[in-house]
């Protein structure tokens, strides 16, 4: 799709229906820009400030200044189209008669998610429907485009291998018995040398799979196939490759092959086929006759567990943190439990079961322990007494997801399988609807920024050279640029001395993180004015520099600026104001002394504060600090403004969001999102150090985890825990019990990527 979305751009740009302009907005947005007031102008209540910024930016463009004035003309009208899940194929009548580009430019400031289905719309306007749709995975044709010296690579995806689909093929074709085949590893590089040179003369075929994991033999392959081309070949020889995206691959190889790639099959319906077509035999399904209405059902609670862990990975952080490689060996092994456990027993250890399934077969993949909290929440909807109980089992309250009553016959449950959805809501997995949501704006997001990352430097309509529009940029940031924190111009209380004549916990704190920043202020100050004078040719474009140019053409944050710095995911605009916020934010503190509410969101990092606050409470009360934690209460205060003094004891801290949930004020506890609201602000929250004596576990209390941006995964630090992971909250769980949050994927979160 998007290279048939690249192929319409250039040849309407080229004819002048789409602006340069206007593909800027399509790529870039207003890059994180802040372009109006959000106290002196109000927007539709079906809509969002950050949408409404991005409407600013559109009607500064040719054709559409007009268009919040029609919005307001007609609100009704638009707030229904812009909540509908079908958007991109019917839009308001003010812009009906509009080209298919200029309406996916309206909406993708209202309906991001919907980008990429508003981008197929243009392709089949402009070229056709067959352009639309992608060609059948045909390896005859493919067999056919090849050549004794043009091998043919398999470009593996995840939970792809097309073995089984070349094996097939070799016989179909009368090569069963003259194919060659070898998995690459260490020091099989000569082996799969003289696998090449003997079918070269007797017409064999040689199949080397994994290219990939052998990435220093690979300049050896690419010389063997130059050697290919100058010397005699039987006709019938073909060689065959397998390998995964990687920059290691010789590129004479892969430009002189024929390239295949052949998607897994998605969604629970064919995940949980698979399993039945490759482990699910009909003599395994018989293989357990002792203890057999258990070993059936159980046997198939398993295989919808097995799909639906696999596909909570397509919703990215809302289904795990980290995207774990679960595949057949591990469902395999289960089953190998799952019978011993059935064999051993007359009914059900589910201890001992849950354990071997959770803990360690599909446990022993899992690196972060609110995954491995997730993982044995999901267990438990598929291993429980009510799964072996007589009658439907419903996985879904509509009933339509279920283990059948009867499940004696596989062929049975088979039919059973066939007849199920082609596509499945996010229901399934315990997630909100608006899983979708984020689901299609991720999708949408990393195809516009692989656009982006292809675009070649020209001018603007406006005849703005790169050189010149990266200067202005770099100008700018610069005079916005502050004097770094004068830790000598400090209020009194700010490192005030205990009369022991130790620094207070919260002034060593505030001291490390002001000079983390002065660092970044400086490091900013001066990449900016070098880049400046690289542009003008005073000094020597350095690659750092470079990168930097290319980053800060596109909207993006340097990767140079990035280390050394606080994790973010914001445009290079928002990522900017960030840190001027937080450079201001420590000026106050050290100015004036310490805050009513603390900005936690502000902190390089947070869990040394936290750690101060708690030591702090250590000191004066003459405990332990491991003997303290936090207590939440999430207050009655909406924002900064209305927290006029600090607690007694403890701190208050604001800034955060939640993702998967809202807070409802009326009832104290979490609630569910609203339809489209994928984040919503968080009260001001006090965290009261208390002793772990006069904490108690509270069956309604969902531990919610705080990360510091939407990734949720970091690299694992050396107290085990992920660098994006701050702390676990205790909040009402309301009328949901914890498990149901957890399934959500319910978290905070200190920023959002905007």
């Amino acid at each position: 799709q998007l290279f048939v979305f690249l192929f319409v751009s250039h040849i309407f740009r080229q004819s002048g229906e789409f602006s340069s302009r206007e593909w800027s907005f399509f790529l870039k947005g207003s890059e994180g820009r802040r372009l109006f007031d959000a106290d002196e102008e109000r927007w539709p209540e079906w809509t969002s400030e950050n949408a409404w910024n991005e409407l600013t930016e559109l009607i500064s463009l040719p054709g559409f200044e007009d268009l919040k004035n029609e919005i307001w003309a007609a609100e009704e009208e638009w707030g229904i189209w812009a909540t509908t899940d079908t958007a991109y194929n019917r839009y308001p009548s003010t812009i009906r008669e509009w080209s298919e580009w200029r309406k996916l430019l309206v909406l993708k400031v209202f309906r991001e998610d919907l980008v990429s289905y508003g981008m197929t719309n243009v392709t089949g306007h402009y070229l056709g429907k067959p352009f639309t749709e992608s060609p059948a995975f045909d390896l005859e044709a493919s067999y056919q485009d090849s050549s004794p010296t043009a091998p043919i690579i398999f470009v593996l995806t995840q939970g792809t291998d097309p073995t089984a689909t070349f094996t097939e093929f070799a016989d179909r074709k009368g090569f069963g018995e003259r194919k060659l085949m070898l998995s690459l590893g260490q020091d099989q590089g000569g082996k799969a040398q003289e696998m090449i040179n003997t079918a070269c003369r007797n017409g064999s075929w040689v199949y080397l799979q994994n290219c990939h994991v052998y990435a220093s033999w690979m300049p050896s392959l690419e010389r063997i196939l130059e050697d290919l081309m100058l010397r005699d070949v039987h006709r019938d020889f073909r060689l065959w490759l397998t390998t995964m995206p990687t920059p290691t691959f010789p590129v004479l190889v892969l430009q002189s092959g024929v390239k295949i790639v052949k998607e897994p099959p998605n969604g629970l319906k064919a995940n949980i086929r698979d399993s039945f077509h490759l482990a699910v035999t009909p003599d395994l399904w018989e293989s357990c006759p002792q203890n057999a209405n258990n070993w059936k059902r159980l046997l198939f609670s398993l295989s919808y567990f097995h799909a639906i862990i696999q596909e909570r990975r397509k919703f990215g952080p809302l289904g795990w943190n980290i995207p774990y490689e679960w595949n057949q060996s591990d469902f395999s092994a289960s089953i190998k439990s799952l019978f011993t456990n059935l064999s051993d027993f007359e009914g059900v250890p589910w201890t001992a079961l849950n354990y071997m399934t959770g803990v360690i077969n599909y446990g022993g993949r899992v690196t972060d322990h609110l995954d491995s909290r997730c993982l044995n929440t999901i267990l438990a909807r598929f291993f429980n007494v009510d799964v072996v109980a007589d009658g439907e089992f419903n996985i879904t309250a509509d009933g339509i997801y279920s283990i059948p009553n009867d499940v004696n016959n596989i062929d049975v449950v088979k039919d059973y399988l066939a007849n199920l959805p082609p596509f499945e809501q996010p229901e399934l997995f315990g997630l909100h609807s608006n899983a979708d949501i984020t689901f299609n704006r991720a999708t949408s997001r990393k195809q516009l920024a692989t656009i982006l990352s292809v675009q070649p430097r020209t001018k603007s309509d406006g005849g703005i050279s790169s050189d010149d529009k990266v200067l202005l940029l770099a100008q700018e940031f610069e005079g916005r640029l502050p004097t770094n924190i004068d830790k000598s111009k400090a209020h009194e209380e700010t490192y005030r001395l205990t009369e022991d004549g130790t620094m207070i916990s919260l002034g060593t704190v505030i001291g490390q993180e002001i000079d983390v920043f002065n660092r970044i202020n400086a490091k900013l100050k001066s990449t900016l004015k070098e880049l400046q004078q690289a542009i003008k040719g005073e000094v020597v474009m350095s690659g750092k520099l470079e990168a930097m140019y290319g980053s800060l053409l596109i909207g993006k944050v340097p990767d140079l600026w990035h280390a050394g710095s606080y994790l973010s995911l914001k445009p290079l605009a928002s990522w900017m104001e960030d840190t001027l916020a937080r450079i201001e934010f420590f000026r106050d503190w050290n100015d004036n002394g310490l805050p009513a509410s603390f900005w936690i969101s502000g902190f390089f990092f947070p869990q040394g504060f936290l750690t101060g606050v708690l030591q702090t409470h250590s000191r004066s009360n003459k405990m332990p600090i491991d003997d303290i934690k936090f207590r939440t209460t999430v207050t009655h205060y909406d924002t900064l403004d209305q927290v006029s003094l600090p607690p007694d004891t403890g701190v208050y801290i604001h800034g955060l969001f939640f993702e998967g949930a809202r807070f409802n004020k009326e009832t104290m506890s979490i609630d569910e999102s609203l339809r489209g609201e994928l984040f919503t602000s968080v009260p001001v929250v006090w965290l009261e150090p208390v002793s772990r004596s006069v904490m108690t576990e509270k069956d309604d209390t969902y531990k919610c985890p705080l990360y510091k941006t939407s990734a949720r995964a970091g690299a694992l630090s050396t107290t085990g825990l992920s660098t994006n992971y701050v702390l676990s909250l205790d909040i009402d769980s309301g009328h949901s019990a914890p498990s149901h949050w957890i399934l959500r994927g319910v978290a905070m979160l200190c920023m959002l990527d905007d």
